[in-house]
């Protein structure tokens, strides 16, 4: 694996941390960011200080992010990679849908993020010899899930930017794809299941064939994106669902 940088945002944790982890494994170089440094120093504990780079940030303020892709440059250099897994997911009816939790949501899931793929984009950030970057969206963007929809619509909008954003970056040579999962087993999907009664979260499991996602079933799909090995893919979506989708 090449020795250039790969930024994780959200990486404390969950799909985050798997990808990392998978990544160190098998030698490559992260910059693990999230907004809590102690978690981060616990999480990283095993690694090699050579290996990684701990950055404490706020991905909430999108006005902002530019100052962490300088301070990425500071502490490790040009990226070959970028995992945007930070996010934030609430379920809530429409009712209590109000604007300025609205602006919370799709500032963190989605402003962010488009940020992201602006900042690290730029030449003198994004490795001379190409990169590739990969977006986390949801199943939620495209199902009728109770309770999901400024969280679905967060997620949908980043898909609908997608295309034309991978477009005007393979000109680069720098590839955009995204991965949209169905229900993985991190501690943001808990605080959902734990709201479910017994019967609500067995008739939940049953329509998902294979059973949940876990953390490290989208991290391996993460790690092919960013090699040489998918180099001829850009622009594409990839649902991860267990099944889901073709049993509805």
């Amino acid at each position: 694996m090449s020795a250039e940088w790969v930024v994780i945002t959200g990486a404390s944790r969950g799909i985050g941390l798997a990808a990392a982890k998978r990544l160190l494994a098998a030698g490559g170089r992260v910059v693990a960011a999230a907004r809590d440094i102690d978690k981060l120093k616990e999480a990283y504990s095993f690694c090699d200080e050579e290996a990684v780079r701990l950055i404490s940030w706020d991905f909430s303020e999108p006005g902002k992010f530019q100052g962490f892709a300088d301070k990425v440059m500071d502490e490790a250099g040009p990226v070959r990679g970028l995992v945007y897994c930070a996010g934030i997911q609430l379920t809530l009816p429409l009712s209590m849908s109000k604007p300025d939790l609205a602006r919370k949501i799709f500032g963190l899931n989605t402003f962010s993020a488009m940020e992201a793929v602006r900042c690290f984009s730029k030449k003198n950030i994004a490795s001379s010899e190409g990169a590739s970057f990969v977006l986390i969206s949801s199943l939620s963007a495209r199902e009728g899930a109770l309770g999901q929809s400024l969280y679905g619509a967060s997620k949908g909008a980043l898909e609908g930017f997608l295309p034309a954003a991978a477009a005007e970056l393979a000109q680069r040579n720098i590839r955009l794809n995204c991965i949209a999962p169905g229900l993985v087993k991190t501690d943001m999907s808990a605080e959902f299941l734990d709201r479910m009664t017994p019967d609500q979260r067995t008739k939940l499991e049953s329509a998902y064939p294979l059973g949940f996602g876990e953390p490290e079933d989208v991290a391996a799909m993460i790690e092919w994106l960013l090699s040489p090995a998918s180099r001829w893919v850009t622009g594409q979506i990839y649902v991860m669902d267990g099944g889901h989708s073709i049993t509805a």
